[in-house]
């Protein structure tokens, strides 16, 4: 069963799962069963450099959690989704979202566009997308991030509701998210981080 706007619009909070191959694999999934517990509604696969049978594998497990919690799960990279149909939805990468209209997927999916800046959100505006992540909000290890005023700039450009994501923090971040038009929150190792088994 696909479960589509449902969730989207009852939550401010989005979960993206870290690099399964960087995990303990007992951990890992009781930290995704404790957040959905905890009242997370989207959830999303994300994990790189993982054989295809290892994808489809931990990926419909992960589905199969969600559904026992009434919980969307999406998947990253339209790449991906091939290899595990058993979805509600799929994160656009920016690449995908110039191909977006060569895939023909069925209406029913959550799309969520991964956008950057001004021309990613145009693109999503033209498209049937159902939220848009911008990021990121703030600096990571790896990205610098493009602060409150860009975000609220890129947020004003958007016809489609907007996540905040990249070194949020959930409440204390929320308040700006909203005040800067944005409508919720998209974390991976803050979330991750709530939960561990070994307490």
């Amino acid at each position: 069963m696909l479960i589509t706007e449902h969730n989207i619009n009852k939550t401010d909070k989005y979960f993206i799962t870290p690099n399964y191959s960087e995990t303990n694999s007992k951990d890992y999934y009781f930290r995704i069963e404790k957040l959905l517990d905890s009242g997370i509604k989207i959830i999303q696969f994300r994990s790189k450099n993982l054989k295809s049978k290892d994808y489809s594998r931990i990926s419909r497990k992960i589905y199969n959690i969600c559904k026992k919690y009434d919980a969307s799960y999406i998947i990253n990279d339209y790449s991906n989704f091939n290899l595990n149909k058993y979805c509600d939805g799929i994160q656009l990468t920016s690449n995908n979202l110039k191909e977006i209209r060569k895939m023909n997927l069925d209406k029913r999916y959550i799309l969520i566009g991964s956008c950057h800046n001004i021309d990613e959100i145009k693109i999503c505006n033209n498209l049937e997308i159902n939220l848009i992540l911008i990021s990121p909000v703030f600096s990571t290890s790896n990205k610098t991030g493009i602060g409150w005023k860009k975000f609220k700039e890129l947020v004003n450009e958007s016809k489609i509701p907007v996540f905040a994501l990249g070194g949020l923090k959930y409440p204390d971040d929320i308040e700006n998210v909203k005040i800067n038009g944005g409508v919720g929150i998209a974390a991976s190792k803050y979330f991750y981080s709530l939960f561990d088994s070994r307490q």
